[in-house]
């Protein structure tokens, strides 16, 4: 979970108040962000991009197969990704693809991000990452 909160701290005469926020998380495979959010965009001519990263927190490397939208959203394009594949080390962070969404379609928009990724056992996974406009 997260966890928001303040640390008091006095140093000699001066003393203040240090917001503070900690992530727990147990292993495994953890997406920043966990959703994907390009806030509103209000022309054709507006877009905006997000970095994607993952944090493997399992005993053993993976491997991230692909990253795409299933419903193929015209605005939304993914770059940076290596369609060859990445090797992500036991206790690593990696950026693996930015992801850019331009506006269009009047309204809310919103998808999902598909990430295949697999383990040194051939063991194969999707990991969904959702995102709006």
């Amino acid at each position: 979970g997260k966890f928001r909160h303040h640390v008091y701290l006095r140093v000699g005469y001066l003393a203040m108040y240090i917001p503070v926020e900690v992530m727990v998380t147990i292993g495994g495979v953890h997406l920043s962000p966990e959703i994907v959010d390009f806030q509103t965009l209000v022309s054709s001519a507006q877009s905006r991009s997000v970095w994607l990263t993952l944090t493997n927190l399992n005993s053993a490397p993976i491997e991230l197969l692909s990253l795409y939208d299933p419903r193929q959203n015209e605005n939304l394009h993914i770059s940076g990704f290596d369609q060859t594949g990445v090797s992500v080390t036991p206790g690593a962070t990696v950026r693996f693809a930015k992801v850019t969404y331009r506006g269009g379609n009047e309204g809310p928009q919103e998808g999902k991000l598909q990430l295949i990724i697999n383990n040194t056992d051939a063991v194969t996974a999707t990991l969904v990452l959702p995102y709006k406009a």
